[in-house]
């Protein structure tokens, strides 16, 4: 067994291909605290760009230094601000790119809602231990929210959150993907949550100047 494990590693080190993926699912954030009773009136147009949110996360010490994590929250991110927002606005269309101020009237809408995923750091440990090794994770998300309205911007403002998880490192590291995976979905509810707030409590957003 110990055989097995030394010439997988040697073999991932000569190839430097052996990628564990970190892809969280969809966590949209529904506890979104708000000064207001009930949603934002009427209807808004969403654009989300998670493009950013992508980074390859390898270890921060000599063990399981052969691997790399690819963390990959693009699609999660635009999911689960999707399905956040939709619970705090009374109507929204998705659009695939912003757009104008003179567009909104037109299409009958209060105001252009931009969310960016501004950047992402993670931080990956391997953690020995007496009988098996355990990974130790942190992930931390910056995103962005603005809203345009039809005379001009209403809101505009950048939050972070982060999230930690442990796992065992598994029998070749693998168990850092699963770490990686709980701590971007922990950063990414507490993110969602704040571009939330931001949104739903925006006294200008609600008046519509």
């Amino acid at each position: 067994m110990k055989f097995r494990t030394t010439l997988a590693l040697s073999l991932c080190a000569i190839i430097s291909a052996c990628q564990y993926k970190a892809e969280p699912l969809t966590v949209a954030t529904y506890n979104v605290y708000s000064s207001y009773d009930g949603k934002l009136p009427g209807k808004y147009l969403l654009f989300i760009d998670g493009g950013k949110l992508n980074k390859p996360i390898k270890p921060s010490d000599f063990n399981c230094a052969a691997y790399t994590f690819p963390l990959e929250l693009s699609n999660s991110f635009t999911g689960s601000v999707r399905q956040t927002f939709s619970n705090l606005v009374n109507e929204i269309e998705i659009v695939d790119q912003p757009v104008s101020r003179e567009q909104l009237k037109a299409r009958g809408a209060r105001g252009m809602i931009i969310v960016r995923g501004e950047d992402v750091n993670g931080r990956l440990r391997v953690v020995p231990g007496f009988w098996s090794a355990g990974m130790e994770t942190q992930v931390e998300i910056a995103a962005s929210v603005t809203v345009d309205g039809v005379n001009g911007r209403l809101l505009g403002t950048t939050v972070s959150g982060s999230g930690n998880a442990q796992s065992d490192a598994g029998v070749l590291c693998e168990g850092g993907a699963k770490s990686l995976t709980q701590s971007a979905e922990g950063a990414m509810k507490q993110t969602l949550g704040r571009l939330g707030e931001a949104l739903t409590n925006s006294e200008r957003v609600r008046k519509g100047s």
